[in-house]
């Protein structure tokens, strides 16, 4: 796992973010998940892979990305529930079949917890001995959501559906979909209330593949200028950025950062239209790069530079 990829997990892992993420996305900012509540699961699961050749499977030990076990709340009631999360920074083409995987080993493990502990009890009999699961017992509902950071739009596919050779509409309603939950930062083009300063991360880096976009978005919103080192440093590793000096109040300003980026930008702007002159002196009065470089005023300790470029 790079050091992105680790950052990334850390930030959403706080209880905070985490449940700020499920509020926004879920629940339109309603503040349904108290973060206080969640508890962390054991991300490790244990997996049964099939041979080929028919022989006895292999176990293989799988990792989530962030899991938690958390009390919904809806209006009076509440209700158990395990949400998860699955970071992305690169496009995966089987995301479907590998988060239904992932739910389906979270499933079982409650099965199997339940299990132990009825028979360990002697509550079970007949048939529910079999399996250990009794006809009153109910599992905890789990929420898998796909967080995608990268900066391409997502192309791959949102539901196992869009994994499957056509299917007949006479097959069609006994197939069982699965879909990913994709919350795709890049693509989106409205996003949720946010209580932590997920929305202003979320915002610099949809707009992160347009200069221009992104300083508009940055001057427009005086929260840029006090960004936490945690969420600046993920601004600085998705948009390419450079950090500023952190500030006497201990926080970021990333409007200066961005501004950072026009400028070079504008210098990437001046040196192409040089280049350009350049090959048209050449070319039409015979002239070499030197004596090009020369005619329009460029200083000589960046000529080799622009050598580069011709």
């Amino acid at each position: 796992m790079g050091k992105k990829d680790i950052a990334t997990k850390q930030y959403m892992r706080d209880p905070q973010h985490f449940a700020d993420f499920f509020n926004g996305y879920f629940y339109n900012g309603q503040e349904v998940i108290d973060w206080t509540t969640l508890e962390e699961i054991d991300a490790s699961m244990i997996s049964i892979v099939p041979t080929v050749s028919g022989r006895r499977g292999k176990s293989v030990q799988k990792y989530r990305d962030i899991i938690k076990r958390s009390i919904i709340m809806h209006n009076s009631q509440s209700y158990y529930a395990i949400l998860g999360i699955e970071n992305q920074s690169d496009i995966h083409y089987a995301m479907p079949v590998r988060n239904m995987l992932y739910d389906a080993l979270t499933y079982t493990q409650q099965v199997e917890e339940i299990s132990a502990v009825n028979k360990a009890e002697g509550n079970l009999a007949g048939g529910e001995y079999l399996s250990g699961f009794s006809r009153t017992d109910k599992l905890n509902p789990i929420y898998t959501a796909t967080l995608y950071w990268g900066s391409a739009p997502w192309d791959g596919p949102v539901a196992l559906s869009d994994m499957l050779r056509d299917v007949s509409p006479t097959d069609q309603q006994f197939l069982n979909d699965y879909n990913i939950n994709l919350f795709s930062i890049i693509d989106r083009d409205i996003f949720p209330e946010y209580k932590t300063e997920l929305g202003l991360l979320f915002s610099l880096l949809n707009s992160r593949n347009s200069d221009e976009k992104m300083l508009s978005i940055v001057q427009k919103n005086e929260a840029f200028q006090h960004i936490s080192r945690e969420t600046a440093e993920l601004m600085r590793d998705y948009a390419s950025l450079k950090l500023p000096h952190k500030s006497k109040e201990g926080g970021y300003n990333m409007c200066k950062a961005v501004q950072e980026i026009e400028r070079k930008s504008e210098a990437r702007g001046v040196e192409k239209t040089r280049v350009e002159t350049i090959k048209i002196l050449m070319k039409n009065l015979n002239l070499t790069a030197e004596q090009a470089m020369e005619t329009l005023e460029i200083p000589k300790n960046e000529f080799d530079k622009y050598l580069s470029l011709i």
